[in-house]
Protein backbone atom coordinates (compact mmCIF):
# COMPACT_ATOMS: atom_id res chain seq x y z
CA UNK A 1 0.00 0.00 0.00
CA UNK A 2 0.85 3.27 -0.96
CA UNK A 3 0.29 6.64 0.52
CA UNK A 4 1.52 10.37 1.40
CA UNK A 5 3.60 12.12 3.65
CA UNK A 6 2.99 16.32 3.12
CA UNK A 7 4.45 19.44 4.75
CA UNK A 8 1.50 21.08 3.93
CA UNK A 9 -2.21 20.84 5.18
CA UNK A 10 -4.30 18.17 4.00
CA UNK A 11 -7.27 20.36 3.27
CA UNK A 12 -5.15 22.41 1.23
CA UNK A 13 -3.48 20.05 -0.79
CA UNK A 14 -6.46 16.48 -1.24
CA UNK A 15 -8.13 17.63 -4.17
CA UNK A 16 -5.18 17.90 -6.37
CA UNK A 17 -2.83 15.74 -4.72
CA UNK A 18 -5.80 12.86 -5.25
CA UNK A 19 -6.35 14.28 -9.05
CA UNK A 20 -2.31 13.91 -9.79
CA UNK A 21 -1.66 10.61 -8.12
CA UNK A 22 -5.36 9.17 -7.15
CA UNK A 23 -6.33 8.01 -3.42
CA UNK A 24 -3.75 7.37 -0.66
CA UNK A 25 -3.82 4.31 1.65
CA UNK A 26 -2.71 6.60 4.43
CA UNK A 27 -1.66 10.52 4.82
CA UNK A 28 1.47 11.24 7.06
CA UNK A 29 1.12 14.81 8.71
CA UNK A 30 3.94 16.93 10.96
CA UNK A 31 3.37 17.40 14.65
CA UNK A 32 5.03 19.49 16.95
CA UNK A 33 7.62 20.03 17.15
CA UNK A 34 7.90 21.20 14.26
CA UNK A 35 9.15 23.49 11.45
CA UNK A 36 6.92 22.82 8.77
CA UNK A 37 2.72 23.74 9.03
CA UNK A 38 1.89 21.40 11.76
CA UNK A 39 -1.72 19.49 12.03
CA UNK A 40 -1.36 20.56 15.79
CA UNK A 41 -2.49 23.90 14.50
CA UNK A 42 -6.61 22.28 13.16
CA UNK A 43 -6.38 18.77 13.43
CA UNK A 44 -10.20 18.63 13.21
CA UNK A 45 -9.91 20.64 9.82
CA UNK A 46 -7.10 17.73 8.59
CA UNK A 47 -8.59 15.01 9.69
CA UNK A 48 -12.08 16.48 7.75
CA UNK A 49 -9.96 16.52 4.28
CA UNK A 50 -9.04 13.35 5.06
CA UNK A 51 -11.86 11.25 5.59
CA UNK A 52 -13.33 13.87 2.90
CA UNK A 53 -10.99 13.14 0.58
CA UNK A 54 -10.49 9.46 1.22
CA UNK A 55 -12.99 7.91 3.41
CA UNK A 56 -11.74 4.10 2.31
CA UNK A 57 -8.86 4.34 4.24
CA UNK A 58 -8.82 7.27 6.67
CA UNK A 59 -5.13 6.66 8.19
CA UNK A 60 -3.02 9.64 9.77
CA UNK A 61 0.67 8.64 10.25
CA UNK A 62 2.60 11.17 13.12
CA UNK A 63 5.94 12.47 12.13
CA UNK A 64 7.94 15.05 14.25
CA UNK A 65 10.73 17.23 12.54
CA UNK A 66 12.42 19.37 15.39
CA UNK A 67 14.95 21.85 14.43
CA UNK A 68 18.08 19.62 13.13
CA UNK A 69 20.46 20.94 15.27
CA UNK A 70 18.86 19.81 18.44
CA UNK A 71 19.11 15.77 17.41
CA UNK A 72 22.78 15.88 17.96
CA UNK A 73 21.91 17.53 21.43
CA UNK A 74 21.37 16.04 25.06
CA UNK A 75 19.09 13.83 26.60
CA UNK A 76 17.42 16.70 28.20
CA UNK A 77 16.26 18.29 24.81
CA UNK A 78 15.55 14.63 23.07
CA UNK A 79 12.64 14.38 25.97
CA UNK A 80 12.02 18.02 26.03
CA UNK A 81 10.93 17.43 22.23
CA UNK A 82 9.14 14.10 22.74
CA UNK A 83 7.25 15.42 25.76
CA UNK A 84 5.77 18.49 23.10
CA UNK A 85 5.60 15.34 20.42
CA UNK A 86 3.12 13.10 22.84
CA UNK A 87 1.42 16.36 23.89
CA UNK A 88 0.29 17.70 20.27
CA UNK A 89 -0.57 13.75 19.59
CA UNK A 90 -2.84 13.61 22.61
CA UNK A 91 -4.57 17.11 21.65
CA UNK A 92 -5.36 15.88 18.09
CA UNK A 93 -6.73 12.78 19.56
CA UNK A 94 -9.40 14.51 22.08
CA UNK A 95 -9.70 17.54 19.72
CA UNK A 96 -11.21 14.49 16.99
CA UNK A 97 -13.67 12.67 17.94
CA UNK A 98 -14.31 9.60 15.95
CA UNK A 99 -10.10 9.75 15.78
CA UNK A 100 -9.19 6.35 17.51
CA UNK A 101 -5.42 4.79 18.28
CA UNK A 102 -4.71 2.13 16.39
CA UNK A 103 -6.29 -1.05 17.75
CA UNK A 104 -3.02 -3.06 17.95
CA UNK A 105 -1.64 -0.34 20.22
CA UNK A 106 1.69 0.48 18.49
CA UNK A 107 1.40 3.77 16.74
CA UNK A 108 4.40 4.41 15.55
CA UNK A 109 6.01 7.96 16.48
CA UNK A 110 8.50 8.91 13.55
CA UNK A 111 11.39 11.12 14.33
CA UNK A 112 12.48 13.33 11.22
CA UNK A 113 16.03 13.43 10.94
CA UNK A 114 17.78 14.77 7.68
CA UNK A 115 20.55 13.22 6.01
CA UNK A 116 22.77 16.14 7.02
CA UNK A 117 21.73 15.52 10.77
CA UNK A 118 23.57 14.05 13.03
CA UNK A 119 21.45 12.00 15.71
CA UNK A 120 23.25 11.39 19.54
CA UNK A 121 23.13 8.57 21.74
CA UNK A 122 21.52 11.13 24.45
CA UNK A 123 19.07 12.75 22.23
CA UNK A 124 18.08 9.99 21.08
CA UNK A 125 17.77 8.08 24.53
CA UNK A 126 15.65 10.78 25.74
CA UNK A 127 13.54 11.13 23.12
CA UNK A 128 12.83 7.58 22.37
CA UNK A 129 12.72 6.35 26.81
CA UNK A 130 10.19 8.77 26.82
CA UNK A 131 8.18 8.13 24.05
CA UNK A 132 8.21 4.67 24.50
CA UNK A 133 7.61 5.00 28.02
CA UNK A 134 4.75 6.70 27.93
CA UNK A 135 1.57 5.63 29.47
CA UNK A 136 -1.88 6.55 27.93
CA UNK A 137 -5.45 4.94 27.43
CA UNK A 138 -4.78 2.11 29.29
CA UNK A 139 -1.43 1.25 27.83
CA UNK A 140 1.38 2.21 25.67
CA UNK A 141 0.49 3.08 22.48
CA UNK A 142 3.18 5.23 21.55
CA UNK A 143 6.41 3.68 19.76
CA UNK A 144 9.84 5.78 18.64
CA UNK A 145 10.43 5.12 15.02
CA UNK A 146 13.10 6.77 12.75
CA UNK A 147 13.04 8.55 9.47
CA UNK A 148 16.27 8.62 8.14
CA UNK A 149 18.59 8.08 4.79
CA UNK A 150 20.41 5.10 6.27
CA UNK A 151 23.26 5.22 4.14
CA UNK A 152 24.11 9.14 5.19
CA UNK A 153 27.47 9.58 6.52
CA UNK A 154 26.19 11.18 10.27
CA UNK A 155 25.32 8.73 12.39
CA UNK A 156 21.86 7.26 12.21
CA UNK A 157 21.54 3.19 12.45
CA UNK A 158 24.62 2.89 14.38
CA UNK A 159 22.91 5.69 17.27
CA UNK A 160 20.09 3.87 17.44
CA UNK A 161 21.80 0.38 17.65
CA UNK A 162 23.84 1.33 19.68
CA UNK A 163 24.50 -0.75 23.10
CA UNK A 164 21.97 0.88 25.73
CA UNK A 165 20.25 2.64 22.99
CA UNK A 166 16.33 3.29 23.30
CA UNK A 167 14.03 0.62 20.97
CA UNK A 168 13.12 1.83 17.86
CA UNK A 169 10.45 -0.11 16.71
CA UNK A 170 10.69 0.87 13.13
CA UNK A 171 12.97 2.71 10.88
CA UNK A 172 10.74 4.87 7.13
CA UNK A 173 13.89 5.12 4.81
CA UNK A 174 14.51 7.95 2.81
CA UNK A 175 16.23 6.26 -0.29
CA UNK A 176 16.59 4.72 -3.07
CA UNK A 177 14.81 7.58 -4.70
CA UNK A 178 12.89 6.05 -7.65
CA UNK A 179 11.22 9.08 -9.28
CA UNK A 180 9.62 7.04 -11.78
CA UNK A 181 6.69 5.74 -9.98
CA UNK A 182 3.30 6.75 -9.55
CA UNK A 183 0.87 5.69 -6.03
CA UNK A 184 -1.19 3.02 -7.99
CA UNK A 185 1.64 1.67 -9.18
CA UNK A 186 4.75 1.62 -6.57
CA UNK A 187 8.58 0.38 -7.01
CA UNK A 188 9.36 -3.30 -6.35
CA UNK A 189 10.62 -2.95 -2.42
CA UNK A 190 13.99 -1.88 -2.23
CA UNK A 191 14.26 0.12 0.39
CA UNK A 192 17.90 0.91 2.27
CA UNK A 193 17.93 -1.08 5.43
CA UNK A 194 18.93 0.61 8.70
CA UNK A 195 21.24 -2.26 10.47
CA UNK A 196 19.14 -5.12 11.97
CA UNK A 197 16.04 -2.84 12.24
CA UNK A 198 12.31 -3.40 10.60
CA UNK A 199 11.93 -1.38 7.28
CA UNK A 200 8.25 -0.38 7.37
CA UNK A 201 7.87 2.51 5.21
CA UNK A 202 10.13 4.02 2.28
CA UNK A 203 10.07 7.53 1.08
CA UNK A 204 10.26 6.19 -2.88
CA UNK A 205 9.77 9.98 -4.56
CA UNK A 206 10.24 13.46 -2.76
CA UNK A 207 8.71 16.67 -4.42
CA UNK A 208 11.53 18.54 -4.20
CA UNK A 209 13.69 16.31 -6.05
CA UNK A 210 11.72 14.01 -8.28
CA UNK A 211 10.05 17.21 -9.77
CA UNK A 212 8.08 19.91 -8.52
CA UNK A 213 3.79 19.60 -8.88
CA UNK A 214 0.89 21.19 -7.86
CA UNK A 215 0.21 18.13 -5.47
CA UNK A 216 3.17 18.71 -3.56
CA UNK A 217 3.34 15.10 -1.45
CA UNK A 218 6.22 12.95 -1.44
CA UNK A 219 5.04 9.19 -1.93
CA UNK A 220 5.59 6.56 0.42
CA UNK A 221 5.07 2.79 0.26
CA UNK A 222 5.31 0.21 2.91
CA UNK A 223 6.89 -2.82 3.28
CA UNK A 224 4.91 -5.80 0.98
CA UNK A 225 4.88 -7.90 4.61
CA UNK A 226 3.44 -5.40 6.65
CA UNK A 227 0.29 -3.20 6.92
CA UNK A 228 1.83 0.47 7.74
CA UNK A 229 -2.25 1.73 8.28
CA UNK A 230 -1.67 -0.67 11.04
CA UNK A 231 0.36 1.46 13.07
CA UNK A 232 -1.41 5.19 12.32
CA UNK A 233 -4.14 6.79 13.73
CA UNK A 234 -7.75 5.77 12.36
CA UNK A 235 -11.12 7.82 11.69
CA UNK A 236 -14.11 6.05 12.42
CA UNK A 237 -16.41 8.67 10.69
CA UNK A 238 -16.48 12.26 9.30
CA UNK A 239 -15.00 14.71 12.52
Amino acid sequence: MAGFDTASTVQNQVSVAINEWGKPAFWVRYFNPCYFTSLSSDPVSECDAIWTGNSSSPHLGAVSTPTQSRLNGTSAEGQADAQTFISALISTYNAVGPLLLPSNGTLFCWLDQEASTSLSLGYWNGWGSYINGYAYAGGHPFHAALYCNPFSAPPNCTTIGASGAARCYAVWSSEPLKCSNSLGNPPAWAAESCGGFETYLWQYWDEDICASTSANVDLDVGHPNTSYSDYCFYLTSKP
